[in-house]
């Protein structure tokens, strides 16, 4: 026994301690780029807003550089139609022909060729061009600018709308053909001079990209930040474009970093895994011995005491000789042990619990069947005669009495279902200030009529006060206190319904002149089905007291009822709403 159970400790300690640093190793491996890479995401989404900063003081290519230098991100200033703002350092100005606006700047970064030998020395002052655009709204965006003996081409841009393989998402685009002369350009001296972002080959192509399909959306505002991942020659970059508005003009930040870095980290990692999985598994090897030997003896006492305990022996205790789990656990087993005598009597009181909840049940089950065995029985009797055709003169009369028998019925499933909800346990009514009195004033004009069936006096003393409670469900107390007045009050005598306020509660009170109740009928009424003898009544379903006391248990109020001088009165308080 003792060596099988250190055997398996020592087996599991190695297992567990190897599955643990393999865990390390594995989320390390798989999981430390994705966490690099949100890292960097969050890097990169802090410099954008310290770039709109920079932007506003600097000028957006002045913001672009520094960030560049200072942080190696790639991050540019787009308007709405996905163009750098404020091109100062590259860019042709033309003048239209038959065109009475201002000169039209051009700015160069999306042309194909740029900063080549050959667009400088296309492009000159004086020059005569012709310009195709795409004109959305009243923006002329160019792709194509030639001369008589050459022209640069915006590809990104061209290929999507001429040519074999034209896109059909940019053929509603609107088109337009200008001629015009240059009348200036701006190009860096030499190569060495062309400043950020111009000299960026590969993040201008992927503006050029975000431009184009920006395009074919007719220049819509992204609701959403994007954000893209990209390869080039092997390197992961990631995107990010952030719409913006500022001063009312709609446009995007454009953002790009390298990840790189984490590529070479993960190689060096995979690299070191050999030697940290060597040196990890000898560690292993060690602790599982040490940690075997020191928790396999009081587990093996452990056991001995729990077999004893499983045969209902309680008179031997575990020695506590540390305060670690294993202390604990004996502490544990040792409390059991001692409390298992007073547990199992619980058990048996639990279990009379269960009895008494089931006759509970079967008292329910039985006082239904008995609720609905008279309409039944009514109804019954009533198809019988009208199929025999017997007294025929009387039909209206059976179907009068059938439908009185349904909805009797219906009333009392109705109220079965209420009160199942409301001993659930788990309905929770919502609490609101309401004005008591108007809500008597409501109930009492609902039931005028059978008030004055009978010829009762209905007597109101009430006070002006706003309570805290669920107003239909007192609404409904109320009724049911009402209802069973005027049922058991006799014909001309009075029933006085009163609000008594103080500072704290308001007491709602229903008494009706009557018949006393004994003390031993006071605490049954509230039961299910319960009625007094000389009280009982057909109307009601012997659910309308049972209702109203869950009602009133979820208002945590204070009910009752008690015999007067001339009756009995029924009772509760809610509290008042304070200033």
């Amino acid at each position: 026994m003792k060596k099988s159970i250190v055997f398996k400790w020592f087996v599991l300690t190695v297992l567990l301690f190897s599955a643990m640093f393999l865990f390390v190793g594995i989320t390390q491996n798989y999981f430390f780029e994705k966490y690099y890479i949100n890292r960097k995401t969050d890097a990169l989404k802090i410099h954008m807003n310290e770039y709109l900063s920079l932007t506003a003081k600097k000028g957006t290519e002045t913001a672009s550089g520094e960030l560049y230098k200072n942080n190696r991100i790639w991050i540019i200033k787009l308007d709405e139609y996905g163009r750098i703002c404020d091109v100062e350092n590259y860019y042709i100005e033309v003048k239209l022909e038959n065109e009475s606006q201002s000169d039209l700047r051009i700015p160069m970064y999306p042309f194909e060729g740029e900063f080549s030998s050959d667009t400088l020395s296309s492009l000159k002052v004086g020059d005569d061009v012709i310009i195709d655009t795409v004109n959305i709204a009243d923006e002329r965006i160019p792709y194509l600018i030639q001369t008589d003996l050459s022209g640069v081409v915006n590809l990104s841009i061209a290929n999507k709308l001429h040519g074999p393989d034209a896109d059909k998402a940019y053929s509603h685009l609107d088109t337009g053909l200008y001629k015009g002369t240059i009348m200036k350009t701006v190009f860096p001296e030499e190569r060495t001079y062309i400043p950020f972002p111009y000299n960026e080959r590969y993040f201008l192509e992927k503006v050029k990209e975000f431009q184009a399909a920006l395009l074919a959306n007719d220049a819509k505002l992204l609701e959403h930040t994007e954000e893209l991942s990209a390869t080039e020659n092997f390197a992961e970059y990631k995107v990010i474009i952030e719409p913006v508005i500022e001063n009312g003009a709609a446009g995007y930040i454009f953002a790009m970093t390298s990840l790189q870095p984490v590529d070479e980290a993960i190689s060096v990692i995979r690299q070191f895994y050999p030697y940290y999985f060597g040196f990890t598994f000898l560690c292993i090897i060690f602790l599982a011995f040490i940690f075997m030997r020191w928790l396999a003896k009081p587990l093996l006492s452990i056991n001995h005491i729990t077999g004893k305990i499983a045969s209902m022996d309680f008179s031997e205790k575990l020695p506590v000789r540390s305060e670690d789990e294993i202390g604990q656990l004996s502490q544990n087993i040792n409390y059991l042990s001692s409390q298992m005598e007073t547990y199992i009597d619980q058990l048996k009181q639990d279990l009379d619990k269960e009895k008494q909840l089931e006759n509970t049940r079967k008292e329910f089950i039985s006082g239904v069947s008995h609720e609905l065995k008279t309409p039944l029985a009514v109804m019954k009797s009533c198809l019988s005669i009208l199929k025999d055709g017997i007294a025929a003169e009387k039909k209206e009369h059976y179907f009068q009495a059938m439908e009185g028998e349904i909805q009797r019925m219906d009333l009392l499933v109705v109220n079965m279902l209420d009160l199942a909800k409301f001993e659930s346990g788990t309905y929770k009514p919502e609490m609101a200030p309401f004005e008591i009195d108007k809500v008597i004033a409501e109930v009492c004009s609902s039931l005028d009529e059978q008030i004055h069936e009978k010829n009762l006096s209905l007597t109101l003393r009430l006070c002006s006060q706003t309570v805290i409670g669920h107003k239909g469900l007192i609404s409904r107390v109320v009724t049911n206190f009402l209802s069973n007045a005027i049922r058991h009050t006799k014909n001309g005598h009075e029933i006085v319904v009163a609000v008594r306020c103080n500072e704290q509660t308001a007491e709602i009170s229903v008494e009706n002149q009557g018949n006393p109740i004994s003390e031993e009928d006071a605490k049954k009424i509230w039961n299910q089905f319960y009625r007094v003898e000389e009280r009982t009544s057909k109307a009601g379903t012997g659910l309308g007291l049972s209702i109203s006391k869950e009602i009133l248990e979820l208002h945590h109020s204070i009910y009752g009822v008690e015999n007067t001088k001339d009756g009995v009165r029924f009772f509760f308080s809610l509290p008042v709403q304070q200033p």
